[in-house]
């Protein structure tokens, strides 16, 4: 055997299988359908009973240098071997993509193999994530830009973007930036925006990533509406909440009122009738109306009603005039529980235990406990049994099937009735069920040998350690009526790569039924799913397999961490901001306002904004390119009778190389409902070059055919998920961002800054990006409330004809707990002339839930935009607020708010 010291990468298992001397000898090559060029591939040998010495070759028939790799064989053996390793690197590697052909040569004294397979390289490109500051601008604003380059192991890639371009709506340049180097995977620029930009979508594009903004005009409302409703309503509901706000890009408490109809239609044989209901008055401290509405003013059960109930609300603000209108609709649900199969496999191995776990959900989700389920399991003939099921503190309920005589498909259907389960099956039908129907299918094996992993329904979390549980069984048929040594073999395969491999000996005797465990850490590599293939060749040469994916926690390579020295502080003080990373860390830090739609906002980076930018790869089935016409051994296993349910058909009858071809593409037709292993080859993406028995099945994309019955409106889970909270669209557009930076970390890993807060009433969800020596870190997102101990509004009209009276409003609002004591003066330009009679200033105590309006009678006396601005200032005054003592601030004293009015004459007519 050649020196494994020129393969650093090779893991080598001997096994040892003893069976006579007459076993066939087998071979099983497995390789990914596509090569990610730079990176080094992985390649899966076994090689069963050999008696002699064998040499293994591996060529790439590539237009790129990818050495040979030769290996000298002394026995049988599983080997994963690191191969290919590309020497050469194009000029331009993210274009990189070939059909190349990979031949494998297998030459001993009785096996002599040569075949070749279809494969694609293919550069991995490197993925660039783009963060804006804001979703949307005016023209003539600036724009902040961060640019993270990333691999798919999220480990920052320095390289230098030779252009990266910012397109109009009409697709024509704007502008561009060349040799944009990053430091550390990333980079900042800023940019003004042309004050001519015409209205529309912008987009920033580097190779084939790309990232849009909107560009609109100036002169936003001043506020956007809000409509709430709940998801869905039930007959069962006693109230439907309905809300209307108010919401001021400025921070400002919203002051107007509020008209808003609650409305369901009816559209029976004889005309449409409509039932409303009214809500009607001002808005409160927090820019507010809300009511529950009696759910008795509308039929939710009437068979003739739209399964939607529709909500308009008109909002005023007070001072100006403006108003806004927001429409809603809410869904009117009739199905008020359903009932589902948690993570079912879609096939069943004959003989082996068959898992499943139904749960039971009533009305919005809520869980039903110690309520009976009807399990019903048909096959192809008829009635095979029914089970009674009850569920627990989860509203779960778990069941073990013995399918030790199942031969064919399989009809699960549960149901639920509320009182006690009938008999008989006809019933199902009855109305009174909410139901799921589940289909499996059998394994290709036909019972005489399977093995089947658990399946894990949770996210498994990194850092820890899967115990990967598998149940096998090996017939007389499986094993002839000798003891022997088999290796069970499990790949685990994400990203596109055969990460590693376990393997398990079993000392097999006929009739041997068991369980056994191996241990599996989970890593980022395995991120954010991976896929676990499990077989075992049996001594006629069968391979026996199972497949499951496993969904992984979105980690990340290093942990980050952001903090505030306080989560609640005073507007325009000074806080610390604290940085944890891994020494030599790069930070990027963001903030913005949480004061409307939280998750909507494109400066946020989430876990799963990070993984959606990992490049895709291909899964259920093999790229086009790459596709042949290649016919396994699995295609004769109808004839030798060895699939059950299968016909009996000689394709050596056929006459014709076209004709046998056709019969055999007709038999795997004929087999697409037995899952086996070619199917989980294909599913992977993995290639084969074997002379085992692969079963019947070519790469059948297999669904669940789970439905909901009985159902008259859409799934709660649906709508919970959908959501349905609208508005004007405005809330998105006036979000601010605040923390825009870039931090060093340096050899200490952490670091200290100070930040003023911005002087605003609201909430703010900091978050931080690192780029570490470690890989990418996200932290977790931390919220900071800023407040104002006291805050002003100024409403004036838009407009007022000259020598014309109008009155201004300053509304005064306080957000402590104790009162305060405050002057408010009204400040205006020459041209603005304050009515006899009227004093500038007011002094007047303010408490909390109290706020205070305060006026004044002016007159235009010049004509064009005047700028009035209201003042409110804190005082230090013996004087008390009725009983209490006014509280005396440090910080915070004063607030001030501007308004722009237009002085014009009436337009003439």
């Amino acid at each position: 055997m050649g020196s494994a010291a020129t393969l650093p990468c090779l893991l080598l298992f001997i096994s040892s299988l003893t069976a006579g001397a007459s076993a066939k000898q087998h071979y099983l090559v497995i390789f990914p359908s596509t090569f990610h060029y730079t990176h080094t591939g992985q390649v899966h040998i076994h090689l069963v009973e050999l008696e002699a010495p064998v040499r293994v070759t591996l060529h790439l028939e590539s237009s790129h240098e990818v050495p040979d790799v030769v290996l000298e064989e002394q026995g049988s053996g599983v080997l994963q071997l690191a191969w290919p390793r590309f020497t050469h690197v194009p000029a331009e590697q993210e274009d990189f993509y070939e059909v190349a052909e990979l031949q494998l040569s297998i030459q001993g004294a009785s096996l002599q193999v040569s075949e070749k397979r279809l494969v694609l390289l293919e550069a991995l490109e490197l993925r660039v994530l783009f963060q804006t500051d804001k979703d949307s601008y005016e023209p003539g604003a600036a724009v902040k830009l961060r640019i993270v380059c990333l691999d798919h192991n999220l480990m920052p890639r320095d390289r230098e973007l030779q252009l990266v371009t910012l397109q109009g709506p009409d697709f024509e340049q704007v502008m561009e930036w060349r040799g944009v180097r990053l430091r550390q995977g990333m980079a900042e620029l800023s940019f003004l925006l042309p004050p001519d930009s015409v209205p529309g979508t912008y987009t920033i594009r580097t190779g084939r990533n790309s990232h849009s903004f909107s560009v609109k005009e100036q002169g936003l409302p001043q506020f956007a509406a809000l409509l709430q409703l709940p998801h869905a309503v039930t007959p069962e509901d006693e109230t439907i909440p309905l809300r209307v706000c108010g919401w001021n890009p400025s921070g400002k408490a919203f002051r107007g009122s509020a008209d808003a109809r609650l409305c369901q239609y009816i559209l029976p044989p004889d005309g449409p009738t409509r039932h409303c209901a009214v809500l009607r008055g001002q808005t409160g401290r927090k820019g507010c109306i809300s009511s529950e509405v009696p759910a008795a003013a509308f039929k939710l059960s009437n068979p003739y009603a739209m399964p939607r109930l529709y909500a308009v609300a008109w909002l005023q603000q007070e001072g100006t005039g403006l108003w806004q209108t927001v429409t809603q609709t809410c869904l009117v649900v009739q199905e008020t529980t359903t009932i589902s199969l948690q993570s079912p496999d879609f096939f069943y191995n004959p003989g082996a235990p068959y898992k499943a776990t139904m749960l039971l959900k009533g009305p919005k989700g809520s869980v039903l406990r110690e309520k009976e389920l009807l399990l019903v399991i048909n096959n192809m003939t008829g009635l095979v049994g029914i089970q009674t099921l009850l569920t627990d503190e989860l509203g779960r309920a778990s069941v073990e099937l013995d399918t030790s005589g199942w031969s064919d498909k399989i009809t699960l259907h549960g149901a639920f009735k509320d009182g006690p389960p009938a008999a008989e099956p006809e019933i199902l039908g009855s109305s009174h069920y909410q139901s799921v129907v589940y289909r499996l299918y059998p394994s290709s094996s036909g019972g005489k040998a399977f093995l089947a992993i658990h399946r894990v329904a949770k996210e498994l979390p990194c850092g820890q350690t899967l115990q990967l549980e598998v149940d096998y069984f090996l017939g007389e048929k499986a094993t002839g009526m000798e003891q022997h040594s088999l290796d069970v073999v499990f790949l685990v395969l994400a990203k596109g790569a055969i990460v590693t491999v376990l393997r398990k000996e079993l000392h097999a005797e006929p009739g041997l039924k068991g369980f056994f465990s191996l241990e599996l850490p989970i890593s980022l590599q395995l991120a954010p799913r991976f896929r676990v293939l499990g077989y075992m060749v049996l001594p006629d040469g069968e391979l026996v397999a199972d497949s499951t994916k496993f969904s992984v926690a979105k980690c990340f390579p290093t942990k980050v961490n952001l903090s505030f020295s306080e989560q609640r502080a005073l507007g325009g003080s000074q806080l610390r901001l604290k940085v944890q990373a891994a020494p030599g860390s790069l930070c990027a830090t963001y903030a913005r306002d949480q004061r409307a739609e939280p998750s909507a906002s494109k400066p946020r980076l989430s876990p799963d904004v990070v993984y959606d930018s990992i490049p895709s790869f291909y899964e259920g089935n093999y790229p086009l390119a790459v596709e042949e016409d290649d016919l396994p051994t699995c295609a004769l296993l109808g004839f030798i009778g060895m699939t059950p349910n299968l016909p009996s058909l000689n394709c050596f009858e056929v006459p014709g190389n076209r004709g046998w071809k056709d019969c055999i593409r007709s038999l795997q037709r004929r087999a697409a409902d037995t899952p086996g292993p070619s199917t989980f080859l294909k599913d992977a993406s993995l290639k084969v070059i074997t002379n085992t028995l692969l079963g019947c099945s070519f790469g059948v994309q297999y669904q669940t055919f789970q439905s909901l019955l009985f159902a008259t409106g859409a799934p709660l889970e649906a709508i919970e998920q959908a959501g349905v909270l609208q508005d004007t669209g405005l809330q998105r557009d006036l979000l601010r961002t605040w923390l825009w930076e870039l931090l060093p970390v340096g050899e200490s890993g952490s670091a200290e800054v100070m930040v003023t807060v911005p002087n605003a009433t609201t909430s703010w969800e900091a978050g931080m990006l690192c780029t570490t020596p470690l890989g990418l870190g996200l932290a977790p997102a931390t919220t900071l409330t800023t407040f104002k101990p006291l805050s002003v509004e100024l409403a004036l009209p838009s407009s007022v004809a000259p020598h014309e009276a109008f009155t201004p409003v300053a509304t005064v609002a306080n957000y402590l707990q104790q009162c305060l004591r405050v002057q408010v003066r009204l400040v205006t330009p020459v041209g603005l002339e304050m009515l006899a009679g009227m004093s500038r200033v007011y002094r007047d105590c303010v408490c909390p839930e109290e706020p205070r309006t305060f006026h004044w009678r002016l007159r235009a006396t010049s004509q064009g935009n005047m700028t009035a601005m209201a003042v409110a200032r804190t005082l230090n005054s013996g004087n008390l607020c009725g009983t209490q003592v006014p509280t005396v601030l440090s910080q915070g004293q004063q607030d001030t708010d501007s308004k722009v009015l237009l002085v014009q004459p009436p337009a003439s007519k």
